[in-house]
């Protein structure tokens, strides 16, 4: 990590927060984290989006408890979760979680069967098989802990693309909800989706 001024976190940075610029290859890649305690989430954004774009969630989450890690997903999927699971390691945490809306959802899924440590449950809301170059579907079938799967049956083709998911890797649970909302939003304004992501969360690494 270096001392670089972060921009990407800078509109929703708050007085307690951590803002961390990592150098990966490529572009640097910044993250946002508040919070405390042995266990995290790390929220991954989707595309079109960056690190705030999670962050009323993500107090949400640092209120029950949990230390939040937010990257900006602007490099590789293996540099930025890795980096983000070593610093979380280095801080103290114990166990965490990943959630990823669309494109983080491809990039928790296509790296979390590699993590040293594992994460304890892996959720994606509205995540593509394929994005680009991040193959999901090939990463899917590495993992072994929990995992949720989550899209509205009206968002494009994202309920096919969750049940094909399902498919690499029958243990996923799947949750389609009859919505139009996709990825942050869909958690947003679906009671059913942020019940299921909730309950998903606890059970894996607890909550206060």
């Amino acid at each position: 990590m270096s001392s670089s001024e972060p921009r990407q976190v800078s509109g929703c940075l708050q007085e307690g927060d951590t803002a961390l610029v990592l150098d990966a290859p490529g572009v640097p890649t910044e993250a946002l984290t508040f919070g405390d305690g042995p266990r995290a989430v790390i929220l991954a954004h989707q595309a079109e989006q960056g690190p705030c774009a999670w962050d009323a969630y993500g107090r949400t989450l640092a209120e029950r408890g949990y230390r939040v890690f937010i990257p900006s997903l602007t490099a590789s999927p293996e540099d930025v979760m890795s980096a983000a699971v070593a610093w979380l390691g280095a801080a103290g945490v114990s166990e965490y979680a990943m959630v990823g809306a669309s494109m983080g959802g491809a990039y928790v899924l296509s790296t979390a069967g590699e993590l040293n440590p594992a994460p304890s449950v892996v959720v994606a809301i509205s995540s593509p098989a394929q994005y680009n170059d991040i193959d999901a579907l090939a990463g899917i079938r590495a993992i072994t802990q929990p995992i949720l799967l989550v899209a509205g049956t009206g968002d494009d083709d994202f309920a096919d693309q969750a049940r094909r998911l399902a498919e690499a890797q029958p243990d996923s649970r799947v949750l389609l909800v009859e919505s139009s909302a996709h990825g942050t939003a869909l958690l947003a304004t679906d009671t059913e989706v942020a019940a299921a992501v909730e309950a998903a969360l606890t059970a894996a690494i607890g909550n206060d």
